[in-house]
């Protein structure tokens, strides 16, 4: 039978390609450089996605600088609180303006002294040299009132420069809490609960110098306290001169008072050493 106009009408379909091979097709034949106008406009001109988007932003932020002048400041306000902190806990450094410890060290040395382990619970032990406040006005004047924005002072306490308190003083520790100490004789020895010291390896003049110069006594240092002499006994408003000239308790230093013990010595900085002068 002849096919009638709706028999064809109904016949099978053409085929067209799927979207996939006809771009493979042209990918393949033209390559991607070869894309017409019209597929790169497409391409530049598609919005990018969201993670994208942020990714970008992010990029653009990192490249922004802090401004020169503000790292500047942010660098020394870093520096001055570590040597603060440094300075206040760990070591310090403080300005000999006696002779009262000489040899150990002279007039205009400069001295640095742990605080470390007096922060943390450790007990002066005897030998130590130490740094500490005026006990009992052993200076016979009170610490003078400085005004209220002194530079040196404002330098000392970020650790900058020495510090040079009025009431601090540096002795040797000759007994602590418990120790008899005994002088007999002006020509010394010391004694400390009945043994003689041997202190030429540090005292003025070595073995010819005057362990006891200051007069004889006999004292029991109190529980939380110390007995402190000068290497240079001469020259020195230590203990034994104090507890001989004003007796009572004005001998003994309180181990609370104690500010550190001196673990270095700078000599070369003082005016009369060559290095210095």
């Amino acid at each position: 039978m002849a096919a009638t106009d709706s028999d064809a009408a109904l016949g099978p379909e053409p085929e067209v390609p799927a979207l996939d091979d006809a771009y493979d097709a042209s990918y393949a034949r033209d390559g991607f450089h070869g894309a017409s106008a019209d597929d790169s406009e497409l391409i530049e001109t598609a919005p990018p996605t969201r993670g994208g988007g942020r990714r970008a932003a992010r990029g653009k932020a990192k490249k922004r600088r802090v401004p020169a002048w503000l790292e500047i400041i942010g660098y020394v306000v870093v520096s001055l609180l570590l040597t603060s902190v440094i300075k206040t806990f760990l070591v310090q450094m403080y300005y000999i303006p006696s002779p009262s410890m000489e040899p150990t060290t002279y007039r205009g040395d400069r001295v640095f002294v742990d605080k470390l382990s007096h922060w943390v619970g450790g007990a002066p032990t005897r030998g130590q040299v130490i740094v500490f406040h005026d006990p009992h006005n052993w200076m016979g004047t009170s610490a003078s009132a400085h005004p209220a924005l002194n530079l040196p002072d404002m330098l000392a306490a970020v650790g900058i420069l020495p510090d040079q308190h009025d009431d601090l003083l540096i002795k040797r520790i000759i007994g602590v809490g418990g120790d008899t100490i005994e002088c007999k004789s002006a020509d010394g020895p010391v004694y400390r609960n009945g043994t003689a010291l041997d202190e030429s390896s540090y005292i003025m003049n070595g073995k010819n110098g005057k362990p006891c110069a200051n007069g004889t006594y006999k004292v029991t240092v109190p529980p939380g306290n110390l007995w402190v002499l000068g290497d240079n006994r001469e020259h020195s408003g230590d203990s034994s001169w104090n507890y001989i000239k004003r007796s009572g308790d004005a001998g003994f230093v309180p181990t609370g008072n104690v500010v550190g013990h001196v673990i270095g010595v700078v000599s070369w900085l003082r005016d009369d050493h060559p290095a210095g002068s």
